[in-house]
Order: structure tokens, then C-alpha cells, then sequence
């Protein structure tokens, strides 16, 4: 009896929430994304009337210099020789580049006081290895593109992770001879090695392989991009980014791929432009220009992804690349916390002696490790749902675990409300029984402190705990930015915590004059940006906010508008982390935000293009208005209609 009552609430408050003003508001980005298109494409064809046939005619005329052009010919050619030329060509040059190289070993450790390099035994090392390589290599009879097709490593990381074609590597013929060649190529980069470490070689080998599936295939740029940027260094994934931005525009100049644009990116790039000219006309523009620079280069990611991730393919490979490299960072995290000295210069240890530190893996902060961690871990939780058999669920938790665990580690209190705030909501939007479990959850809360570990609930109970030097130090570092805001609300300061921490101190209260940022991201975007630059950011929010709803109460796949629930869910989770920590203040978590955001509403896009033909065909069918003039994207009520339908 109790039970039936209790989920007979809850499907009285979804439908009342549905039904309801605020309900039918935020699942109604359809209706405006199809009012803004139309109005757009009309003000653009009214204000420029040839523009679209002069901007055909200009890219047909690039893509036409491209195929004609005989140099770029000539290294299409030249690349198609490499991929086809046997395996014991490149053997031989590994034999030749081993040979020398020692030869440059030994005049580098007789000479190297005066003339070349000092040497080290890493170089021999790298020798003998290159000479191994060879020896294998020259015994073999086979080509390389073959070679690749036929490794399951190789065709693993080319054709399932990259997405290379493999009929293109089956499709060459072999390239017979160019011993003399490789034999010369082979004895000049070892004598190179005079000036230059050996390692280089593979790096540089390594780097144009990278750079040259990133133009072949620019999708697999932003999924590598994806999976590195806990790891790599901000200026080196600014690099990768711009050639990558390169890239999607050459092609897109060739009619390779489409550039798409809604009214989520509209509100993207006004906010961009904001972010870009706040730094402009800075307090202090030379601390502004480097750090505008770097977020124009990495919210670019952001029309990357919505435009790149087009195939449910590339989602997997998307999806995949994350937690791969969320289980590494959170492995490290993990033996951190076990096997080395944690660093707790992040913590009162006063307050909290029963915490030895606070891990911070790949990412030189705890709290950047958790903010990086919340908006990942809603993921595992969706596949756990979503996946059949019992040893995927067994992975998924494995996963989830490993992910849960480093965040525990973290000791970030606003990442555990933050991602407890996501999972409720996943978990609402996953079921209505949901909410039935959660009513009785409630009657369990005097029973956790006989279930959690001490540490743990103190570190829950200590918040809003002014006693606590964290939180009082974030409190009065937010009295001090809104005493800022007296002068500053209309026009901002300027982006970049250089300039805030130029512009605080006679704003702040006494003793807290040192601050990096205001520890609040939407107080930091008000500081900075000005009254314009927070409102379009929240108006840009309400708009992320309708796009999932409007998506999630469509007959769509379970899976994919699961999938893209934890991903809304992973934003909003460290967007509530943002109202007690500046979640932007490492380059690496806000070029993360960007593109996690981005695949959420590309999960939403390639599922419209899709399921449109099906819509069009059900609708058809069930005597609805003439497919032909039914809006794509299709509007909220016309699902509902198609589905009570369906249901009767």
C-alpha cells in the first residue's frame, strides 16, 4: 500500500512539473532554436544578399587550388609511398641510424668537452634498440600498410581509435626498392645525432604521425586532445588546438566538413566575444592579453567538437578517450594517497588531524583534481545503466570506483555536494521510482553516521563552519570582490587573476589582501566581464539547461539520452562546485568544461539527424500533418502527440 502511494506522488509531480510553466519553458529549445535559424538566415540574406553564392564560389575555388596544386600532390603521393614501401626498407634504415648514432656516441663521449654534446648511456641504449628494431624488421617480407592492417594493436589504435579507413591501407601497392635511400635517410639522422639526442627521433617520427591524422582525421584530434589534456602542459595544448582549429578550417574551406550553428551557439560565441574584449579593454591589458588568448584558443574546442562529432562512432571513441584517462589520473591519485607524502598545505590540519593530505595527481591542485573528477564520474554511473552484460557492469564500476575513490582522496567538500547534486538529478531524469527511494533515503539520514567513516563526516559536517580557516578565508575573499563590484559591475576589470590580484588588495579586508580570485565562479565572471558578461553566461546556462530537457522527453534511445543526461549532469555538478571555487582557474579544467559540454549537445545532435527520418515516417503514418512541413528540429508537443498516440 505504501509503496503504489508513494510513486503515485511522483508521477503526479513529474506530470505537474511538465505540464507547468517552468516545465514547458525548459523543454522548448526546439521552437526557439527553429525561431532564431529562420530569423538569422533571414537578416543575413536581407543584409547580404550575395554573400552565400560568393562564399560557395570562394571555398570551391580553395578546394579546387587544393586538388590541382602538384606540390600538395607530390606529398600525397610521396605519403602514399611511405605507407606502402616494405618492411625491410624501413629495417635498413633503422640499421644505418643505429650504426651511426654509435658512431656519434663515441666521438660525442671522446670529444665532448670541446666540440659536440656530452653524451650518456640513454643514447647507446636508444642505439641498441634501433638495431634490434632493424634486425626484425629487415627478416621480414611483408609491407607496411599490409603490416598495419594485419597487427591487432595496430589496427586497433589506427582503425578503431583514430577511425583511418582500412580499405584505403589495403587498397595501396607495394613499393618495391629505395634501399639506397633508406640507407642514406638512416646514416644522416645518426649523424645528426652529433648535436642532437637520439630520442628526438621517435618524438619527431611520433609528432608527424600525430600531426598528420589530425588533418587526415581531425575527429580523432579532439578525442586525443580529450584524453591528453590532464597530462599535457597548457602551452603545448594551446599548440595542439590551434593546428587542430588549422585543420577543421582547411577542411572545412574544402567542403570536407560542415560548420553548423543553434542558438546554443550563438550564446557560446557572444559569450566568447564578451571574454575576448573584457581582457581588451583591461585594467591592465598586458596581464589580460595571455590568458584571453589562451581561453579564446580553448572555448574554439568547444565549435570543434558540436561540429567534428557527428557519428555515434566518434561518441563512443569520445566517450572512451575520457574515462581512459580519468582512470590514469585517478590511479595516480590513488597511489598517491597510499604510497607517497601528501602535500597538506590545502587543508587546516588543526581542524582536520585525521586527514594525512590531500591528493592532487596531474593536476597541481585538489580541487582541480575534483572538479575534473565530477564532471567524468555521472558518466560511468550512465553506462552502468545502459550496458547488458555482467562483465560490463563489472567494468563500469571498476571504473566508477577508481573515479570515486580519488575524488573521496581529494577532499574537496564542494565536489561531493556538487556531484551528490548531479546524481540526484541523473537519477530523477533516469526514473520515477527514483524519487520513491529517495523519500525513504530521507528516513535514513540519522542512521549515516553509524555508516560513514569519521573523517568523512566530519569533513561534511564542517561545512559553513566558519571556524574552519577554508571557509572563512573564501568568505572574506568574497566581501572584498563585492566591495570591488561598486566600482567595477558595469565594465569588469579584465580577465585573468594577474589583473584581479592587481585591482583586489585595497578592496579587500584587512589581513586578506593576497588572493589568487574571488573563489566563486560567478562573482569572478561578474568582476571580470562585467553585469553583460554574467548575464549571458547565465542566459547561456538556461539555453544548455532546455536543449537536455527539451532532448531528454523525446522517443528517443535510452542509451544516448542517458549518455547525455550524466554528461548535463557532470556540468551542472561542477557548476555548483563554481559557487565556492573558481573552477576556471586552471587553463586544463576549463578547456575539459568546454569540450564535455560540447559532446553533451553533440550526443544530442547526431540523435536528431538520426532518428529524423524515423519521426518523419511514424508521424506520417499515424495521420499526423504532411511530414514535408513538419519542423526539423521537431517541436516538443509533436513528440507528445506522436507518442500518446503510439501509446493508444
Amino acid at each position: 500500500m505504501i509503496l503504489p502511494f508513494f510513486y503515485h506522488i511522483a508521477v503526479c509531480f513529474y506530470h505537474s512539473v511538465q505540464e507547468s510553466f517552468i516545465g514547458r519553458f525548459f523543454t522548448g529549445y526546439d521552437r526557439d532554436n527553429h525561431a532564431l535559424n529562420n530569423g538569422l538566415t533571414a537578416a543575413f540574406r536581407r543584409l547580404v544578399p550575395f554573400g552565400g553564392k560568393h562564399f560557395r564560389s570562394f571555398r570551391f575555388t580553395i578546394a579546387a587550388q587544393f586538388d590541382h596544386s602538384i606540390l600538395l600532390n607530390a606529398i600525397r603521393k610521396y605519403l602514399r609511398h611511405l605507407a606502402a614501401m616494405s618492411l625491410p626498407t624501413y629495417g635498413l634504415c633503422c640499421l644505418f641510424f643505429s650504426l651511426f648514432s654509435s658512431i656519434s656516441y663515441v666521438i660525442c663521449f671522446l670529444f665532448s668537452e670541446h666540440w659536440f654534446r656530452s653524451s650518456s648511456y640513454t643514447d647507446l641504449i636508444l642505439s641498441a634498440a634501433f638495431l634490434f628494431i632493424g634486425i626484425c624488421l629487415i627478416g621480414s617480407r611483408t609491407y607496411l600498410s599490409a603490416a598495419l592492417c594485419q597487427s591487432k594493436i595496430a589496427s586497433f589504435l589506427l582503425f578503431s581509435v583514430a577511425g583511418a579507413k582500412e580499405e584505403y591501407f589495403r587498397a595501396l601497392r607495394p613499393v618495391r626498392g629505395q634501399t639506397m635511400v633508406a640507407s642514406l635517410i638512416g646514416a644522416v639522422l645518426g649523424i645528426f645525432t652529433l648535436a642532437i639526442p637520439p630520442i628526438f627521433l621517435p618524438i619527431a617520427v611520433l609528432g608527424f604521425i600525430m600531426a598528420l591524422l589530425f588533418y587526415k582525421i581531425p575527429e580523432f584530434g579532439v578525442i586525443s586532445i580529450l584524453f591528453l589534456a590532464p597530462f599535457l602542459p597548457t602551452m603545448l595544448l594551446v599548440v595542439l588546438m590551434m593546428y587542430l582549429i588549422l585543420c577543421f578550417l582547411v577542411k572545412y574551406l574544402r567542403g570536407k566538413r560542415t560548420l553548423t550553428f543553434g542558438w546554443i551557439d550563438v550564446c557560446v560565441l557572444l559569450f566568447m566575444c564578451i571574454f575576448f574584449f573584457a581582457g581588451i579593454f583591461s585594467a591592465k591589458p598586458s596581464a589580460s592579453l595571455p590568458p584571453i588568448l589562451v581561453f579564446t584558443c580553448f572555448m574554439c574546442g568547444y565549435f570543434l567538437v558540436v561540429n567534428l562529432i557527428r557519428s555515434k562512432e566518434w561518441i563512443h571513441r569520445a566517450v572512451f578517450s575520457v574515462l581512459s584517462s580519468a582512470v590514469i589520473v585517478s590511479l595516480y591519485g590513488i597511489y598517491q594517497n597510499f604510497f607517497t607524502t601528501v602535500n597538506s598545505q590545502w587543508q587546516d590540519t588543526s581542524m582536520f588531524s585525521d586527514i594525512s593530505g590531500r591528493v592532487v595527481s596531474t593536476l597541481e591542485n585538489p580541487n582541480v583534481l575534483a572538479e575534473y573528477l565530477i564532471m567524468v564520474l555521472p558518466i560511468t554511473v550512465a553506462l552502468f545503466f545502459c550496458v547488458r552484460k555482467f562483465s560490463q557492469k563489472l567494468l563500469c564500476l571498476f571504473v566508477g570506483g577508481t573515479l570515486g575513490a580519488c575524488l573521496i582522496f581529494t577532499w574537496s567538500r564542494g565536489a561531493w555536494l556538487g556531484l551528490m547534486l548531479a546524481l540526484m538529478i541523473f537519477l530523477l531524469m533516469y526514473s520515477k521510482k527514483v524519487m520513491v527511494c529517495g523519500l525513504f533515503g530521507i528516513l535514513a539520514i540519522p542512521f549515516l553516521p553509524f555508516v560513514l567513516p569519521e573523517s568523512i563526516l566530519n569533513r561534511f559536517l564542517s561545512i559553513g563552519n566558519l571556524l574552519d580557516t577554508s571557509t572563512s578565508y573564501r568568505v572574506h575573499i568574497w566581501e572584498g570582490t563585492i566591495n570591488m563590484l561598486h566600482d567595477h559591475f558595469i565594465g569588469g576589470i579584465g580577465v585573468g587573476v594577474d589583473v584581479f590580484q592587481t585591482v583586489y588588495p585595497p578592496y579587500a579586508l584587512s589581513g586578506i589582501e593576497q588572493a589568487p580570485h574571488s573563489h566563486n565562479l560567478y562573482l569572478q565572471i561578474l568582476v571580470e566581464t562585467g553585469i553583460l558578461g554574467l548575464l549571458v553566461f547565465l542566459v547561456f546556462l538556461i539555453v544548455f539547461a532546455k536543449l537536455h530537457f527539451s532532448y531528454y522527453i523525446k522517443p528517443f534511445p535510452s542509451p544516448r539520452k542517458y549518455l547525455a543526461a550524466s554528461l548535463f549532469c557532470g556540468i551542472l555538478a561542477v557548476l555548483a562546485q563554481g559557487m565556492t571555487d573558481y573552477i576556471w582557474y586552471n587553463y586544463r579544467v576549463f578547456l575539459v568544461f568546454w569540450l564535455l559540454l560540447a559532446l553533451s549537445i553533440a550526443v544530442y545532435r547526431v540523435t536528431e539527424s538520426e532518428n529524423r527520418p524515423k519521426i518523419l515516417k511514424n508521424h506520417a503514418m499515424l495521420g499526423g500533418t504532411n511530414s514535408a512541413t513538419l519542423d526539423i528540429p521537431c517541436q516538443g508537443q509533436t513528440y507528445s502527440t506522436y507518442t500518446e498516440r503510439k501509446d493508444s
